[in-house]
């Protein structure tokens, strides 16, 4: 598949002048580790190499690698409004190791640490692809990966129709950013005590309140305004969002909400091609995951250009592909 190579040869341009990289056989045995949901330094010939030339690389060039894929397959599916989905996914790490990208993680769980990931998805014909993951840092929350996504979002797309979130998301600043650059936004809002738990009492079916927020950043205060509309009556708790849209019906926000809920089927659907690793680099970790969102973009691509396979038949098609082609090369 030449949009893997592609993706290889980008992501380890800087290397390129100085070593020959065996792309081929290297995407060879990403497929074949992706497909078996294992290890790659079980499976991977080249995991070594691999691991060392991806420590040498930038995070930049992976983002700009995959970025390209993307405008390709927008290309292809003739998008040029958006309508996204963020949500944010975490890989479990078992160790005691600890740096900037390894989050603490409650007793509940059965391993002690994970990595996390910001991802964006757009909503698309009942659909919802892959657009772009980032690695998040212990010490600095969601709210500024999610604004650069929204910023890469921007030149993808001649405008964003709106954008839904989670409830982890209901951040000041994330809603000073989409305020001021009037993007449209749904937000899930946990219910607090205090002036949310106020609204809730105080609605009957559906109810909208003015609501003024308050954070401090680079030594000054920033008081951004939202919207907060509860949702009472269609099920057994109060649906909060807050937002910048105005409908009519309970049902309208509750519907527009539910949409984002196919992120959760992607994330099922990647986990059937995750690349496991061990090591604690945070780059080899966001190398494989990203490839494991590429592989969904391509299997999304190709429903749509030539014809439906499942996922798993997928990979052994793009599996068989790439091994005649390593198999040429190595007769040569």
């Amino acid at each position: 598949m030449e949009q893997i190579n592609s993706y290889l040869q980008k992501t380890f341009f800087p290397l390129l002048s100085s070593i020959i990289l065996p792309l081929t056989s290297i995407s060879y045995q990403l497929v074949k580790v992706a497909k078996s949901q294992s290890y790659i330094e079980t499976l991977g010939k080249h995991a070594d190499s691999v691991h060392m030339w991806i420590k040498d690389s930038y995070e930049e060039d992976f983002k700009k690698a995959f970025e390209s894929q993307v405008k390709k397959a927008l290309k292809n599916l003739h998008v040029s409004y958006a309508k996204l989905a963020f949500d944010f996914t975490t890989e479990p790490f078992y160790g005691k190791t600890r740096n900037f990208y390894v989050f603490n993680t409650s007793k509940e769980h059965s391993y002690d640490g994970e990595f996390k990931y910001a991802t964006v998805c757009l909503i698309v014909r009942n659909k919802e692809i892959p657009l772009m993951a980032l690695p998040v840092r212990v010490c600095e929350g969601i709210a500024k990966p999610t604004i650069e996504l929204l910023e890469y979002c921007q030149t993808l797309f001649k405008k964003i129709r709106f954008a839904v979130f989670d409830r982890g998301y209901y951040i000041d600043e994330l809603i000073d950013y989409l305020e001021a650059k009037s993007i449209k936004y749904l937000i899930l809002v946990p219910e607090k005590k205090g002036v949310i738990k106020e609204y809730v009492e105080a609605t009957n079916e559906l109810g909208k309140y003015p609501h003024k927020m308050r954070y401090a950043k680079n030594k000054s205060v920033w008081k951004p305004k939202t919207t907060i509309v509860v949702c009472n009556g269609i099920d057994d708790f109060a649906w909060i969002f807050a937002t910048n849209i105005h409908f009519r019906t309970r049902v309208e926000y509750i519907w527009h909400y539910k949409r984002r809920w196919q992120i959760e089927t992607n994330y099922r659907v990647e986990d059937e091609a995750k690349i496991k690793s061990k090591s604690t680099h945070y780059l080899i970790r966001y190398f494989y995951f990203l490839i494991g969102l590429l592989f969904h973009l391509l299997w999304i691509v190709n429903k749509y250009l030539n014809y439906y396979v499942p996922f798993k038949k997928y990979l052994d098609i793009v599996e068989q592909k790439l091994l005649m082609k390593y198999l040429k090369i190595e007769q040569i």
